[in-house]
């Protein structure tokens, strides 16, 4: 069943998050902060007056380190990450986290400017689900920051060879451009931009990264293109 794979999913991220507790450092999501900003330009402007929603958030979030009034953040295993006072000592107190799934947000309709959904869809339990609440508690005008690996059609067949034999647990969905494509249609949402690092770029990352499984996914090119969209309600620009 789906929830079951999910739950390995969140067993695997909860492992891969607790060996980091002692040596993790949030300045990486300070660096993902100022290129989300840079890539909202000119479609949204953060500031004082902005509501942010991020889902996902892991340890901290982008969120973290966005000026932003209001921010909220929701993650299935914040009950964890809650608990690790070297994760708490990193958070701006005044973002308020919250246990939750991205299929089921605890949130009113229209509630938020921008939500922010980086490197977590493809950990979701059910991707159609999850896109629909995006889209119900954005504002009218409001914009969906997401980032997602995508992978060619040859990619897409390495990653469910590797997912049959459980040698990545962490993500139970593979996307390509046409299938991610799909899912906004049918979830009522538009690509006003999109941003690539591209395959190349990743390809010759993994390949010099030392580590066997990126090595692997190189030797075999199916290297993911990490991609980023920004998305609005369809009969929105």
């Amino acid at each position: 069943m789906k929830s079951e794979r999910w739950r390995l999913a969140q067993k695997y991220e909860k492992e891969w998050w607790a060996s980091r507790q002692d040596h993790i450092d949030f300045d990486f999501y300070r660096h993902y902060a100022a290129d989300l900003v840079n890539q909202m330009e000119p479609f949204l402007a953060i500031g004082p007056g902005t509501s942010v929603l991020e889902i996902g958030s892991g340890a901290g979030g982008i969120i973290t380190f966005l000026n932003a009034s209001e921010r909220q953040a929701i993650d299935p295993l914040e009950d964890f990450y809650a608990s690790v006072p070297a994760f708490q000592a990193q958070r701006d107190p005044r973002v308020l986290y919250q246990k939750a799934k991205a299929e089921r947000l605890p949130f009113e309709d229209n509630r938020f400017d921008l939500v922010i959904c980086d490197n977590v869809l493809d950990h979701c339990d059910d991707v159609q689900a999850a896109l629909k609440e995006m889209r119900r508690v954005l504002t009218e005008d409001g914009k969906i920051y997401l980032r997602v690996n995508i992978y060619t059609a040859w990619g897409k067949i390495i990653r469910l060879l590797a997912e049959t034999l459980q040698i990545d647990p962490g993500h139970p969905h593979t996307f390509t451009t046409t299938s991610l494509n799909k899912y906004f249609n049918r979830c009522g949402l538009q690509v006003v931009k999109s941003a690539a690092n591209g395959f190349f770029t990743s390809w010759i990352k993994e390949l010099r990264s030392g580590a066997v499984k990126e090595w692997l996914k190189a030797l075999t090119f199916s290297s993911p293109n990490k991609t980023m969209f920004l998305l609005a309600h369809a009969d929105k620009g």
